[in-house]
């Protein structure tokens, strides 16, 4: 609420804060990994004309887990996953920067989720465990992993859903998503936030698209949502039981949490990760 109420004000500081507050600094990174044993190893592939970034930790030859950030995010969205111990030992843990974000092309909106997953699915080429990956996405991650599990079933094993956005007829436009599309604003808008909202105003569209390809998804899936969710709504919920007919779903709520839960609830989320590693 501040920040619409700024974005109407004085939207030079109000995109400027929002800028700030999904950013991590060089020197975080290397504080964090510092003690860790193993630092992350960064790589980058180009398709569909265009660079992509992603960061890694864990020996290739584990069976791979593929994280896949929000919006707006980074690949450091889920650096403290790639930094724990315990699943460095059993995994091989990458997370990527989603198409226009962070070393992706940043600002370069891609709003087909078709697109952006055939753009992510050249890491899973990269998987040597003779495995299938386990997928995680948090928010538009959700429907990108998803759109992934119905292009590539055969290199899908398992998908972790972390608050995620699929239900096109609860998608929820916020007050800052038309003005900051307006001319007179959009040459101030930070680019990670341009791309961010480029994806909102064409998500439900996209979501349609997908509709018919829900019942393909044959593996297990995990959901976990906070019940206090403001930013996806919970009747999401209610359509991925309606429309995972053929995957084994397991549904896990938070009742204190909103929609940040790969952070608050970083424990649980390794815990759905290691069992599916070990199965």
């Amino acid at each position: 609420m501040i920040i619409s109420l700024l974005l109407l004000t004085s939207p030079i500081v109000a995109f400027k804060i929002m800028e700030a507050s999904f950013e991590i600094t060089p020197d975080e990174m290397t504080d964090f990994f510092k003690e860790k044993p193993q630092q992350p190893n960064f790589g980058v592939y180009t398709t569909f004309k265009q660079e992509m970034f992603y960061a890694e930790t864990g020996s290739d030859t584990n069976q791979m887990v593929l994280f896949v950030h929000g919006a707006p995010g980074s690949w450091d969205a889920f650096m403290k996953y790639l930094g724990d111990t315990a699943l460095m030992r059993r995994a091989h843990l990458i997370s990527v920067d989603r198409p226009g974000y962070g070393k992706s092309g940043l600002g370069q909106s891609v709003i087909s989720i078709e697109e952006q997953s055939a753009m992510i699915a050249p890491i899973l080429d990269a998987n040597k465990s003779g495995k299938p990956a386990i997928l995680v996405g948090h928010s538009y991650g959700g429907p990108v992993i998803a759109r992934m599990a119905m292009d590539y079933p055969e290199k899908v094993g398992a998908l972790i859903l972390l608050a995620p956005a699929i239900d096109p007829e609860h998608e929820k436009l916020f007050l800052i998503n038309y003005p900051a599309n307006w001319k007179v604003f959009r040459w101030m808008v930070p680019a990670v936030w341009r791309v961010s909202n480029d994806e909102k105003l064409s998500h439900a569209a996209e979501l349609q698209k997908m509709l018919p390809l829900w019942s393909n998804i044959v593996i297990p899936c995990t959901y976990m949502y906070g019940e206090k969710d403001g930013l996806v709504p919970t009747e999401n919920v209610a359509f991925a039981e309606k429309m995972l007919v053929n995957a084994p779903l397991k549904v896990i709520a938070f009742p204190k949490e909103n929609h940040f839960i790969p952070w608050t609830q970083q424990d649980s989320v390794t815990r759905a990760i290691m069992g599916y590693l070990e199965k």
